[in-house]
């Protein structure tokens, strides 16, 4: 969340929607406010880039980015996706507040597939070779992600 002065308001692009706002937050557990701000609100980035985008984002900003500061994150790319506590997750964030309907948490790994193999074939496509399992992969789902839900309600309110 970026703090909500004129020249942090004024730098986000209104076809991307507004700067993130408090309530965007509620399922957040625990909560990562703080007052260093360091890069970009990035609530807004779901669709903004592809996925390769991301890809390549993550394992050499500065190509990506010029004059980015951001440090590469190489072990996305080598570590694997833990299924076997996604159940437990999901139980412990339902126990916090955040709404999973009953009996996702014996699903959750075959959407968490789908999805995954989606990203993967995409990026193959490309010539970048990944597997599902990668953690990079499970980071570009969560940035796909981001603002998704406001941008759908703002179509469906014709906004």
């Amino acid at each position: 969340m970026i703090r909500p002065f004129r020249s942090e308001v004024q730098r986000y692009d209104p076809k991307d929607g507004e700067y993130s706002k408090a309530g965007e937050y509620v399922y957040d557990h625990p909560f990562l406010w703080g007052s260093k701000r360091t890069g970009p609100d990035l609530h807004r980035t779901g669709g903004k880039y592809a996925d390769s985008w991301h890809y390549r984002h993550m394992l050499t900003p500065g190509e990506v980015s010029t004059g980015s500061i951001m440090p590469a994150y190489p072990w996305l790319y080598e570590q694997q996706i833990n299924k076997s506590i996604t159940a437990s997750m999901i139980n412990a964030m339902r126990t916090i507040g955040v709404p999973y309907e009953a009996g996702y948490e014996d699903r959750a790994n075959d959407d968490l597939e789908k999805q995954a193999s989606r990203i993967a074939e995409g990026l193959q496509l490309e010539g970048l070779d990944t597997s599902s399992d990668a953690e990079i992969v499970a980071l570009i789902a969560y940035l796909q992600r981001l603002g998704k839900d406001i941008k759908l309600e703002k179509v469906a309110n014709n906004q």
